[in-house]
């Protein structure tokens, strides 16, 4: 039909072939520098360090939780995503752990997602014209760079797409009686997005909605039509709340969150919907005006919590979903049109579940999210633009202001993507936004602890922990940067703090605080601790090791102050450990002979140079160097030590002498030269013990 005289010739077009593989294009562009990003984040935990992904039979992968971790161990997090990490194991043992390949995959499926959502828009909307203008800013709009670029969003790129390839599947089937393909092929979309993502339980009360609103609209099949596929969605939504409940124990939640952890956490209802109202305005802020966009919108500094629902921001809250729900119905009922009613519906419903509204979720806002939601608000902009644009000038306007926007939308999601470059750029970008964020200061310590720069990373838990100092995992990120910065007592300190956060049976911590407590010199204290860590973790060596450290310093204490039994059997107890190296062993018989037991410390000594043949020679050296350096103190106990263990090597007879005479303890001198000299005649040591003698006569004789 000719277009009627006046009519528009300037719009953003109907949905053909080229102009759908424009948006796709569009969708690619910003990310063109992605594949360059390593693997961040959760991306390691999930892809690099699970081996049900990297190694194990692919079917364990629906035994295992997201994070490669059975479904029925106590610290599994109840993240059930199947088909999405059988996507990723696919693709590593074809290409290996390659971020190139696994961030082209993504960029690939947010360039079908942008094409379905076009594809949707033309066809709920009166008329088809602004589809493509509505489906290029959703494919460059920066809120949906997480998504993309974070690999864990795949989940939600997977889920989208089931759903969008649902609806479309669905409200494209030609009316008349139920057409049995199209039914099962919808169905079995919507079971795919299950096992993608945990908020699609939302999604078959989303695909009743739409049905509805296009049928009061006069676009769809009346409902009658409708019902197998409803009563299928929700065959299969329960079927998999009920396999949740088998494998997991719970339909959603993520066990041992404490408070430090999320601020919602043992907060009544009533907060948790108070707050998931403000956050619903949070994510329509950022898909509006997408600045101070992040990857840790976790509470604590970042986004705060209604207090109740009274509060204003729930009150807020309350009133967008008030007008959003009150505009779809008056187009409905009014004007027969259920685009708003649509556009509201997929903002909500895919929210809803994942604001801690039913459970509690590991965070208060996640922008990856935003994908169906950010679909909705493209379908309500399409929507706008054919309401507002009512001339061929104002067309004009539009399109060149449109062309503006989405220029200034790609401008924004490169600068973004060039965030996902680096953990460190990556929250250092939300410091920049949210500067008391402690989640953000948290991730940063950490960062750079891996990287060695343990001062910057203690001044960043300390950051972090200004703002919430409940996190136990922050305190032990902070424990232990105090550990190797040597700061021993504020490390104890520290690992004592996270363990009154922590529950109590956590061996790591138990092992932290007893290596702080050893390098401060609280040997008590340290050997306390480990044996409470190896009683928790026999298996752990390092404990073990460290435990057995403690028990030789505190048998040392012991034997100085005469107290030969206790001193007897924690050597003993630290030799029944099997932890000890040669210098260990060394030290463990040393301590048994100056107790008195001389044939058992002769077997610890002979064990220890069995294992280092090379012991004595160490000692003797480090002796001659500690004398060199005038550390003459230091230098006799190398002597002594080495003597005590072979009484018959006199040439350390002869250097402890000659040490202790050095350091001005003439008298202590005397002893060994003699000890020395009755194995083996020499003049030089002679000379020392003439020396030793006189001035110790010199000093008994000098007023005191």
């Amino acid at each position: 039909m000719p277009r009627p005289s006046g009519a528009l010739t300037i719009d953003g077009g109907a949905p053909t072939a080229q102009r759908l593989l424009l948006v796709a294009l569009l969708a690619v562009v910003p990310y063109l520098l992605l594949p360059q990003s390593p693997l961040l984040l959760d991306a390691l935990r999930t892809i690099s360090d699970n081996p049900a992904v990297t190694k194990e039979p692919l079917g364990s992968l629906f035994l295992v939780d997201f994070w490669g971790v059975p479904l029925d161990a106590p610290h599994a997090t109840g993240s059930y995503r199947p088909l999405v990490s059988l996507s990723w194991a696919l693709q590593v043992r074809a290409f290996g752990p390659s971020p190139r390949v696994l961030h082209l995959t993504d960029m690939g499926l947010h360039a079908l997602g942008a094409v379905l959502v076009t594809l949707l828009i033309a066809r709920w909307a009166r008329s088809s014209r602004w589809a493509v203008t509505a489906g290029a800013l959703f494919a460059v709009h920066p809120v949906l760079s997480e998504a993309v670029s974070s690999i864990v969003g795949r989940a939600d790129l997977m889920a989208s797409l089931a759903l969008f390839g649902a609806l479309l599947i669905h409200t494209r089937a030609p009316a008349g009686t139920t057409r049995w393909l199209p039914a099962i092929a919808t169905v079995a979309l919507l079971a795919i997005a299950l096992l993608c993502k945990e908020y699609a339980v939302a999604f078959p009360f989303l695909l009743v909605i739409v049905d509805v609103a296009l049928a009061k609209g006069g676009r769809g099949r009346p409902p009658r039509e409708q019902v197998a596929v409803w009563v299928g969605s929700f065959v299969v939504l329960s079927a998999y709340l009920a396999f949740r409940w088998m494998m997991i124990g719970a339909v959603g939640s993520v066990p041992m969150l404490g408070e430090g952890d999320h601020p919602l956490v043992g907060q009544p209802l009533s907060v948790r919907w108070a707050t998931a109202l403000w956050m619903f305005v949070h994510a329509a802020r950022l898909m509006v005006l997408p600045i101070g966009l992040s990857a840790f919108h976790q509470g604590y500094g970042a986004l705060s919590i209604a207090s109740s629902l009274a509060d204003p921001r729930a009150l807020a809250g309350a009133a967008l979903l008030a007008a959003l729900a009150g505009c779809g119905l008056f187009a409905l009922r009014n004007q027969r049109d259920p685009v708003p009613a649509i556009a509201a519906s997929l903002f909500f419903f895919p929210l809803a579940p994942s604001l801690n509204t039913v459970s509690i979720a590991g965070v208060l806002l996640a922008e990856r999210y935003f994908y169906v939601p950010m679909a909705g608000v493209a379908l309500l902009v399409s929507w706008l633009l054919t309401r507002l644009v009512t001339s061929q000038k104002i067309a004009r306007v539009a399109v060149w202001s449109v062309v503006g926007i989405a220029v200034l939308l790609t401008a924004l999601t490169v600068d973004r993507v060039a965030d996902w470059r680096s953990s460190e750029s990556l929250v250092r970008a939300t410091l920049a936004w949210y500067p008391n964020s402690a989640v953000g200061w948290q991730i940063l310590g950490h960062r750079l602890g891996l990287d060695g720069q343990d001062g910057e990373a203690a001044e960043a838990f300390e950051q972090s922990l200004a703002v919430n100092d409940r996190s136990p995992k922050v305190w032990r990120n902070y424990a232990v940067a105090l550990l190797r910065l040597g700061r021993y007592r504020e490390a104890a300190d520290a690992f004592r703090r996270c363990l009154q956060l922590s529950p109590p049976d956590l061996a790591p911590l138990w092992r932290g605080l007893g290596a702080a407590e050893l390098e401060a010199g609280d040997i008590g204290a340290a050997v306390a601790a480990l044996r409470r860590a190896h009683e928790l973790a026999p298996e752990d060596g390092r404990a073990s090791m460290l435990l057995a450290r403690a028990l030789l310093r505190e048998a040392q204490r012991h034997t100085l102050a005469g107290e030969t039994q206790d001193a007897v059997a924690l050597v003993e107890e630290a030799a029944a450990l099997e932890a000890l190296p040669p210098e260990g062993w060394f030290l463990a018989g040393l301590v048994l002979v100056r107790a008195g037991e001389q044939d058992k410390g002769a077997v610890l000594v002979d064990r220890a140079l069995s294992e280092d043949p090379e012991l004595l020679r160490k000692k003797h050296r480090a002796a001659l160097e500690l004398n060199e350096k005038g550390r003459y103190d230091e230098a006799a106990e190398q002597y002594r030590e080495i003597v005590t263990a072979r009484p018959d090597h006199w040439p350390s007879w002869f250097n402890l002498g000659r040490s202790l005479l050095l350091a001005g303890r003439s008298a202590e001198a005397i002893a060994p030269l003699e000890a020395g000299l009755e194995l083996r005649d020499d003049a030089g040591a002679r000379e020392l013990l003439a020396r030793a003698r006189a001035e110790s006569r010199h000093e008994r004789s000098e007023p005191q």
